[in-house]
């Protein structure tokens, strides 16, 4: 049995918890998760190189499963828990990746945030190295690599999210760095064909942008008719009585929901 540091990359459709105690209780967990579509064929548990630490694994039967499950499950609450936990699950390690760093000044996403963000990407494998901390000791910024199991698909979402407003900040996204070598081939050809038909060229990085509150507003209402369609229809419901609304929960619900993109 391979610990999870040293687990060799794969190619399978596998979801993972990781770094989790080892005296955590698992069975809530893994029942909510056993029979939520679509269903993993195989669990397992492992140590990892902590020994007070172990990782889940839920194998599933193909890739198009996984990354479902992934999008479904991904920042759920357990039934029967307390509602401080949340599924942050992410792919194992795979043969074929490439990763994207992702770094947000002045406001705190949370690893599932930061996921809502990227899931309109369906190659996206999870996240690596997120951190949150404060900048010089005063400034928030949330800081992840983004791993994608498509070369395309990571440049695109850098050329996608790269400058994208969030709230009172920005999203910043590059290549990270320990791949440009391995994708200078590849950047260099697709760019090539593509120049011939007029396609802007790729850049990895871009002069950093603010947004006052009102060019933010313009955008999250030109892109959210639709939510606010739903929320005036439902504003009479039981929900709006029975939630107590926070002005800061409403606008980070607010802003993921521009972000979100049905396939």
């Amino acid at each position: 049995m391979f610990s999870d540091s040293k687990r060799p990359p794969t190619v399978e459709p596998t979801l993972m918890i990781g770094d989790v105690d080892r005296s955590f209780d698992f069975t809530l967990v893994n029942n909510f998760i056993c029979l939520t579509y679509p269903y993993p064929i195989k669990l397992r548990k492992s140590p990892t190189k902590v020994e007070t630490k172990v990782s889940y694994f839920y194998q599933y039967p193909t890739f198009a499963d996984a990354r479902l499950a992934l999008r479904r499950l991904n920042g759920l609450r357990i039934p029967g828990m307390s509602s401080d936990f949340q599924l942050d699950m992410n792919f194992t390690k795979q043969c074929e990746e490439v990763c994207a760093h992702l770094t947000v000044n002045d406001v705190h996403l949370s690893r599932c945030e930061v996921m809502r963000i990227l899931f309109r990407f369906p190659s996206v494998l999870g996240l690596a190295q997120y951190n949150f901390d404060l900048f010089n000791g005063t400034t928030p910024r949330t800081t992840c690599f983004v791993r994608f199991g498509d070369k395309e698909e990571c440049m695109e979402a850098v050329r996608e999210l790269n400058q994208m407003p969030i709230e009172n900040s920005h999203i910043h996204m590059t290549l990270s760095t320990r791949y440009l070598d391995k994708l200078r081939g590849y950047v260099m050809e697709r760019e090539a064909k593509k120049q011939e038909v007029g396609v802007p060229q790729f850049h990895n990085i871009y002069s950093k942008r603010r947004v006052n509150i009102c060019q933010y507003n313009e955008m999250v209402m030109s892109a959210s008719e639709e939510f606010f369609e739903d929320m005036e229809s439902s504003r009479w419901s039981p929900v709006a009585y029975q939630t107590n609304v926070h002005k800061g929960d409403y606008v980070r619900q607010m802003t993921l929901h521009s972000f979100d993109y049905d396939f």
